[in-house]
C-alpha cells in the first residue's frame, strides 16, 4: 500500500474509533415531579366535567329521604231539597302522605352511593388520563433518545463519506460504489430522524391536547408511580364497584319498600250552612292503596337489582386481575430493560474489541477489501444494540405509566373541596 494511501486510511479510521466506543444507551428524561404531574392532570379541563357530576351527587344526599309535601284540598256544594230546602257546604281537608316503610332509609343510602359511585368515576378519569399523558410524554423522550442516537450515526456516516471522497480524490482504488452505498445510507438515516421527530412532535400535541395546555405550553415531567405504590383494594376501579354494588343493595331496598302500599294521614273540617242553622263536623281521614300489582313490579325490580350485584362483583374481581396484571408487567419490562442493558454492554464490549483489531490490520488490507464500510457496519450494529436498551427502557416506562390507571384514589384531590 502506498505511503499516501495508509495515510488517508489511518485518517478516516483515526476519525471512526473517536466516535466508535460507544457506550450503553440511556433514555432522555426530565427530572421527575411527582406533585406536578398530578397538578397539571388534575386541572386539566378533561376533568372538570367529573368533578361538577361529584359536586352535584354530593348535592343531591341533603334532598334524599325527604317527606312529601302537605296537601290541602277544599271544596263547597250548594244543595237545593225537594222541599225547598237550601243550604251550602264547604269542605277542607288537610292531607300528609306518608312515605313507604324503609323507602327514606334507602333513598339515603342510594344517594350516598351516587356521591361514591361520582368520585370514583372522576379518580378513574383522572387515572386515565394521567397513564395517558405519560404514555405520550414518554414516547416523546424515548424518541429524543432515538434521534440523538441516530444524528451520532449520521455523524459517523459523514466522517466515512469525507474520508471515501478524500481516497477519490486523492486517486487511490475506492470504489464509487462505496460512495453510493454510503451516501444511500445518510439519506435513509436522514429520513429516520424525520420520522422520529414527527413522532416526538405528535407525542407533546398529544399530551398537550390532554391536558388542555396551548401548543407552546410547557409540558410537566414524565412521572409515573412504582408497583410499591399501588394498594389494589384502593384502587378506583375496585371503589366504583363496591359503589355500585352498595347502589345495587340500596336499589333492593327500594324494590321491597315499594311493595309497602303508600299511606296518607289528614284531618279533615265540613260546614253545613242551612236555614236551620250551621252544621260543623271534624274528623279524621286515613288513605291506604291496595298493592296489587306493586308487589309483582317490586319482585322484579328485585331480581334486577340482584343482577346489578352481581355485575359490580364480576367487575371488581375482574379489576383485581387487571390490576395483577399491570403489576407483573411492569416486572417482566423491568427483567426485560435489565438483560438488554447487559447484552448490549457486553455487544458493544465485542465490537469495540473488532473494531480495534480492524485498526491495527488497516495498514496490511488487501487492495479489494473495503475496510471503511467494514467499520460502518460494525458502528450500525453498536447503534443497534443502543437502540435495543432505549426500546427497553421505554417497555418499562410504558409499563409504569399504566399503574396511574391504580393508584389510590386520593392522589388526584378534588380542587374544589
Amino acid at each position: 500500500m502506498s505511503p499516501v494511501r495508509f495515510t488517508i486510511w489511518l485518517a478516516a479510521l483515526g476519525t471512526l474509533a473517536g466516535l466508535g466506543r460507544a457506550q450503553p444507551a440511556q433514555t432522555a428524561t426530565s427530572p421527575s415531579d411527582p406533585a406536578g404531574f398530578v397538578r397539571a392532570v388534575v386541572t386539566a379541563p378533561a376533568l372538570a366535567a367529573a368533578s361538577r357530576r361529584a359536586a352535584a351527587a354530593r348535592e343531591r344526599v341533603e334532598s334524599s329521604g325527604r317527606l312529601p309535601d302537605p296537601e290541602v284540598e277544599g271544596m263547597t256544594s250548594r244543595m237545593n231539597g225537594p222541599m225547598g230546602e237550601r243550604g251550602t257546604m264547604v269542605e277542607l281537608t288537610l292531607r300528609q302522605p306518608l312515605p313507604r316503610r324503609g323507602e327514606r332509609s334507602a333513598d339515603r343510602e342510594r344517594a350516598g352511593a351516587g356521591v361514591a359511585m361520582a368520585e370514583a368515576d372522576y379518580a378513574i378519569m383522572a387515572g386515565e388520563l394521567a397513564a395517558d399523558t405519560a404514555m405520550a410524554l414518554a414516547e416523546a423522550e424515548s424518541a429524543e433518545a432515538r434521534i440523538q442516537l441516530l444524528e451520532t450515526q449520521l455523524g459517523r456516516l459523514d466522517a466515512v463519506l469525507r474520508s471515501i471522497e478524500v481516497r477519490l480524490a486523492a486517486g487511490s482504488t475506492g470504489r464509487i460504489a462505496d460512495r453510493l452505498t454510503v451516501q444511500t445510507r445518510i439519506a435513509a438515516m436522514q429520513l429516520m430522524i424525520a420520522e422520529e421527530r414527527t413522532m416526538a412532535a405528535d407525542a407533546r400535541a398529544d399530551a398537550r391536547a390532554r391536558l388542555g395546555l396551548e401548543p407552546e405550553a410547557p409540558l410537566p415531567a414524565y412521572a409515573a408511580p412504582t408497583a410499591a405504590e399501588i394498594n389494589p383494594s384502593e384502587s378506583p376501579a375496585l371503589r366504583l364497584a363496591a359503589a355500585r354494588s352498595d347502589e345495587a343493595a340500596a336499589m333492593m331496598k327500594m324494590a321491597r319498600a315499594s311493595s309497602n302500599p303508600m299511606t296518607a294521614v289528614g284531618v279533615r273540617f265540613e260546614r253545613d250552612r242551612t236555614s236551620m242553622g250551621d252544621e260543623d263536623r271534624v274528623g279524621l281521614a286515613f288513605m291506604s292503596e291496595i298493592p296489587w300489582r306493586g308487589r309483582r313490579y317490586a319482585r322484579v325490580e328485585l331480581k334486577a337489582a340482584e343482577a346489578e350485584r352481581a355485575a359490580a362483583q364480576a367487575d371488581a374481581t375482574s379489576s383485581q386481575y387487571r390490576i395483577g396484571s399491570s403489576l407483573t408487567r411492569v416486572e417482566r419490562a423491568e427483567r426485560l430493560a435489565d438483560t438488554a442493558r447487559r447484552l448490549s454492554s457486553e455487544t458493544l464490549e465485542r465490537l469495540n474489541a473488532e473494531f480495534d483489531a480492524m485498526i491495527r490490520s488497516a495498514g496490511v488490507a488487501s487492495m479489494g477489501e473495503s475496510t471503511v464500510l467494514q467499520t460502518v457496519e460494525l458502528l450500525e450494529k453498536a447503534t443497534e444494540a443502543e437502540l435495543q436498551v432505549i426500546q427497553a427502557d421505554l417497555g418499562v416506562r410504558l409499563a409504569r405509566a399504566e399503574l396511574w390507571r391504580h393508584v389510590p384514589a386520593d392522589r388526584f384531590p378534588f380542587l374544589d373541596r
